[in-house]
């Protein structure tokens, strides 16, 4: 579903005129911007995982680096 309203979107902007490919382009960026905006705020919300992000941020700063997973770990886990 989510491919076809893709190509959907690009087969629209690729019949669009100049003017109207800036004014879809600057209504996406808008979305996505918004979409980014909301997740940050969710993650602001919830208060286990900003003391997580302090924890680590605290564990950082004290150079335990041993006490986080290498993003190579992370990749090969995906």
């Amino acid at each position: 579903m989510q491919t076809t309203l893709k190509n959907r979107a690009k087969k629209t902007i690729d019949e669009l005129s100049g003017d109207k490919i800036r004014v879809a382009v600057d209504f996406l960026d808008y979305l996505k911007n918004k979409e980014e905006a909301e997740a940050t705020l969710e993650i602001l919300s919830s208060s286990e995982l900003m003391r997580q992000i302090k924890s680590a941020e605290k564990a950082i700063k004290a150079g335990k680096l041993d006490e986080f997973v290498s993003w190579d770990k992370i990749k090969r886990n995906v």
